[in-house]
């Protein structure tokens, strides 16, 4: 069970506080465990969850429960039909600032969350997801606000209001219940800022920055407020916050003008290609989602137009290819063997292995085609690479070690061939292949 705080936390924000979920997934699996987690976890007894597969309905849903003056937290997956959801993400936050956003993703990593966390996202969820997992990143997202938090937002709204000294006398509070706070230290520099105290604002920005140095907020602060002042200083806080999320394309570009006024077109050309990169990325994921599921869906049926698409995508990819790409590899060359081509088989997964040398998946697969084109040497070469890489990559499964101990037999190496059809033997009792080699090669007949 989840801890009873979180659970109490979860159940006070749908049943006494009105709260309500819409989900906006493909992913009936979550919808599942979601709607699970809220009706027999929290025990609610009121309709609190809305999901939606279609990004738009969703969207007029979350308009509904605004103008009803009903609190809302939107669950939306990181992919929507095959394409990014960033856009609709920042569309979101701009339109519903106050709105509690959890993004669901597989995995993932650190410059993405990093990244969502910068667009405005309050949690992410990694799937699959447990019930437990769901209530605790839920009531992280809900709980009530603190007192910090609610003199943050009174201080915020005075600033709006162009009441600076109010405003002031809410960060002295806040600065007194907890000392050095980067959140009060930005709103004390953010109204000295709009007093025209520029170096003021900057020495509170500096002090939020040492205070939380993974706290993005103040770094955009530092830089925003050197912009036109001081270049330099204004591209060391660009360049601190594109280490720290380097997805931010719009960043890139400006680090990038920063270097071209001054005359340095190699460095400026270096960030643009890498914003343009990242831009690619963004969209050439919807490509490859695209690939992917074309391909597994005339895989069997058609191994070439399986092909075709898979190539498609590698080619368009070029230079933006990287290890997150070897499943892409690694579908085309089932394609590619599924056709009898196992020569441009072993082209496709020594390009692969340029990209990904020590993976051992790769390795496998190339003896496999090897073996495919009657090359039994070059097979166990691979192989042995592949072992070398990890020694138990095929302990888990049936097929591979059957492959395995059939290279090894085949080339009349009975003693190392016994091990795997043994181990297929011991997940699958009753494979007739496996049983029928270890009694054949324990015989001496292999």
């Amino acid at each position: 069970m989840a801890d009873k705080k979180y659970d109490s936390i979860v159940y006070d924000y749908f049943e006494k506080k009105g709260g309500v979920v819409v989900l906006i997934s493909e992913d009936q699996l979550f919808k599942r465990t979601l709607a699970a987690t809220i009706l027999k976890t929290i025990g609610s007894k009121r309709d609190c969850l809305s999901a939606f597969e279609n990004v738009e309905l969703g969207l007029k849903k979350l308009r509904d429960f605004r103008k009803a003056n009903i609190d809302c937290t939107v669950f939306i997956e990181r992919m929507l039909g095959g394409r990014p959801s960033t856009d609709t993400i920042i569309t979101i936050k701009r339109l519903l600032p106050d709105l509690k956003v959890i993004v669901l993703v597989g995995e993932t990593r650190r410059e993405n969350i990093a990244y969502f966390y910068e667009i405005g996202v309050n949690n992410v969820i990694s799937k699959p997801a447990s019930m437990n997992n769901i209530i605790e990143k839920l009531a992280f997202t809900i709980k009530p606000q603190g007192k910090l938090s609610e003199l943050m937002g009174l201080g915020q709204r005075l600033l709006a209001a162009g009441k600076f000294k109010e405003t002031l006398a809410i960060c002295d509070k806040i600065l007194s219940l907890k000392d050095n706070s980067p959140a009060g230290l930005m709103l004390r520099g953010d109204v000295l800022l709009e007093q025209g105290d520029r170096q003021g604002a900057i020495d509170c920005y500096l002090k939020a920055h040492d205070s939380s140095r993974l706290y993005l907020e103040p770094l955009k602060k530092l830089a925003a407020a050197y912009e036109g002042v001081d270049e330099e200083q204004r591209l060391n806080y660009l360049k601190k916050l594109d280490k720290l999320s380097p997805l931010n394309t719009e960043r890139k570009t400006d680090i990038g003008t920063v270097y071209l006024k001054q005359k340095k077109m190699d460095i400026a050309e270096k960030y643009f290609d890498q914003a343009i990169e990242a831009a690619t990325r963004e969209a050439m994921t919807h490509v490859g989602q695209v690939a992917e599921r074309i391909s597994e869906a005339v895989g069997h049926a058609s191994p070439s137009m399986a092909e075709k698409y898979l190539a498609k995508v590698i080619e368009t990819r070029g230079s933006a290819l990287n290890k997150d790409d070897i499943t892409l590899f690694n579908k085309l060359g089932i394609a590619l063997r599924g056709q009898g081509k196992w020569r441009e088989a072993i082209d496709n997964y020594a390009r692969a292995l340029v990209i990904s040398p020590n993976d051992e998946g790769l390795h496998y697969n190339m003896a496999m085609a090897w073996f495919d084109g009657g090359d039994l040497r070059e097979a166990a070469r691979c192989v042995e690479k592949a072992l070398k890489i990890n020694p138990r990559f095929y302990e888990e499964s049936v097929p591979a070690s059957v492959n395995l101990g059939t290279i090894f037999s085949d080339l009349r190496r009975p003693g190392e061939a016994l091990p795997f059809f043994e181990n297929a033997l011991r997940l699958n009792p009753g494979h007739e292949l496996a049983r029928s080699k270890v009694e054949a090669l324990r015989r001496g007949r292999g």
